[in-house]
């Protein structure tokens, strides 16, 4: 289990502009099938896995068994490449779903999912804009790209008025 550090005030803040610029469609995610379907990584998921290696070895023993053994290797061969090339491409919109749903939610999840790398955060209007988990600062990012999204805390208009007064 990953630890980090309890989010400050103005992360959670920070946190539910991004949220609401997911929500709205101002940004989507984008992810690294091949690093986020791992062990480890907190959407993964091992049958997704064992379930399609597990049907191309039957199909090929079964070929083996039923042709000849030279079709079961070759049942083999193309089957494999299918799972190597194929199944990422279908994953990809499962595991994103499943990644949205787990840290859109909570920020105390979001923070682990960001630690743990494997996506990035995309600009709906300019998709040249992103910012890659565990390499940029989520922070700066939702700030300049979603400012007008993210609540402001009373406390500090509080601060900023008797500061103004004072």
């Amino acid at each position: 289990m990953i630890k980090i550090q309890p989010p400050s005030r103005q992360d959670q803040l920070i946190f539910q502009g991004l949220q609401r610029a997911i929500v709205e469609n101002k940004a989507f995610i984008k992810i690294n099938v091949h690093q986020l379907n791992k062990i480890g990584s907190p959407v993964f998921n091992p049958w997704e896995n064992v379930l399609p290696m597990l049907i191309v070895v039957t199909l090929a023993i079964a070929t083996m068994y039923i042709v000849n053994l030279t079709m079961g290797m070759l049942m083999l061969v193309v089957l494999c490449l299918i799972d190597i090339i194929i199944i990422p491409i279908i994953l990809e919109p499962i595991i994103t779903n499943r990644l949205v749903r787990r840290i859109v939610p909570k920020i105390e999840k979001f923070l682990v999912a960001w630690y743990y790398g494997g996506f990035k955060i995309v600009l709906q209007a300019e998709q040249s804009y992103t910012c890659t988990a565990k390499i940029e600062d989520w922070r700066e990012f939702a700030t300049e790209y979603f400012n007008d999204l993210i609540p402001v805390d009373p406390s500090i208009l509080q601060q900023q008025a008797e500061q103004n007064n004072g």
